[in-house]
C-alpha cells in the first residue's frame, strides 16, 4: 500500500522511473496564441468573425468607427494633390530665368538694359526660387501628413497576425474599446509545443534541434509523435533543480487539443 502511494506521488509530480529510463510528464500548448488589442480608443463598429472561425494572416477581425478618420485622409489627400500654386510658381521661375538671361546678355553686348534692371530681375528670380523651394518642401510635408493619416486609419482595424482559430471574442459591437485592452484571441495549433520540466541529469543530453519521441494524449489513447527540441533552459529551477525543455511537433490535423498531457522518455 505504501509503495502504491509513493508511485502516485511521483507520477503527479510530473515524472516516473522505469528500470533503465525516466519518463517526464509535460503540458501541450499551441505554438502560437496571440491576444490582440488595438493601439487607440474607439467605438467598435463591426466584428467580422465568430468564435471558432478559421482566419488567415492579414484578415480583418473587427474595426472601429473610422468615419472621421476617413474624412481626414480624404482632406489630406486633396491638400497633397493640389499642385496649382507649386506648378504655377515653378513655370514662372522658368520664364523669369529666361528673361534674366536675355537681359544679362543684352546688358553685356549692347548696354541697352540698365544695371538696376538686371539687379531687380535677379532679386525677383531669387525670391521666386526661394518660394518654389518652400512650396516643394511643403508638398513633401503634405505627403507625409497624408501618409500619417492613412497609417492612423489602418490602426482602426484589428488584423490577425497569424493563420489560426478565433478562440475568444470579448467585446460586442457598439462597445467602447480601450487602448491595449485584449479584444480577440487567435490560436494556431497546426504546430504544438510540449513543455517539460526535466531532471538536470537527463536534460544534459538534450540539445536544441534534436529530434525526440514523445507520446501525447488524444482522447482515450496516447499517440506517438516525433518532435524537435526548440528550447533547453540554460539554468535549472532553484527550487526543484528541474530544467525547462520545449518540444515542438506537427498537428496539421488538429487532433491534439492544447492543454492535454504529453510524456517523454529519456535514458
Amino acid at each position: 500500500m505504501k509503495k502504491v502511494i509513493v508511485l502516485l506521488i511521483i507520477f503527479f509530480a510530473g515524472l516516473y522511473r522505469t528500470a533503465d529510463s525516466m519518463t517526464f510528464e509535460g503540458l501541450v500548448k499551441p505554438a502560437h496564441e496571440v491576444d490582440l488589442a488595438l493601439s487607440l480608443d474607439g467605438v467598435i463598429a463591426k466584428i467580422f468573425v465568430k468564435e471558432g472561425d478559421l482566419v488567415k494572416k492579414g484578415e480583418g477581425l473587427l474595426t472601429l468607427d473610422d468615419t472621421v478618420q476617413k474624412l481626414e485622409v480624404n482632406r489630406r489627400s486633396e491638400i497633397y494633390q493640389d499642385n496649382a500654386e507649386f506648378e504655377s510658381s515653378r513655370d514662372n521661375l522658368v520664364i523669369l530665368k529666361s528673361l534674366l538671361d536675355s537681359s544679362q546678355e543684352l546688358f553685356e553686348k549692347t548696354a541697352s538694359v540698365s544695371h538696376d534692371e538686371i539687379k531687380n530681375l535677379q532679386m525677383q528670380y531669387h525670391s521666386l526660387s526661394g518660394k518654389v523651394k518652400a512650396l516643394e518642401a511643403k508638398k513633401k510635408q503634405e505627403f507625409l501628413d497624408y501618409k500619417i493619416s492613412t497609417a492612423v486609419l489602418e490602426r482602426y482595424a484589428l488584423i490577425s497576425p497569424i493563420d489560426g482559430i478565433v478562440t475568444a471574442i470579448k467585446p460586442e459591437e457598439g462597445e467602447w474599446a480601450k487602448t491595449g485592452e485584449i479584444l480577440i484571441t487567435v490560436v494556431d495549433k497546426s504546430f504544438c509545443t510540449a513543455e517539460f520540466n526535466i531532471d538536470e541529469r537527463y536534460a544534459r543530453s538534450l540539445k536544441k534541434g534534436k529530434a525526440v519521441a514523445l507520446k501525447v494524449q488524444e482522447g482515450n489513447i496516447m499517440s506517438a509523435k516525433t518532435g524537435t527540441i526548440t528550447f533547453v533552459s540554460p539554468v535549472a529551477d532553484k527550487a526543484s533543480a528541474l530544467v525547462n525543455v520545449k518540444v515542438e511537433f506537427g498537428n496539421k490535423s488538429g487532433s491534439v487539443i492544447p492543454g492535454v498531457l504529453a510524456y517523454i522518455n529519456l535514458e
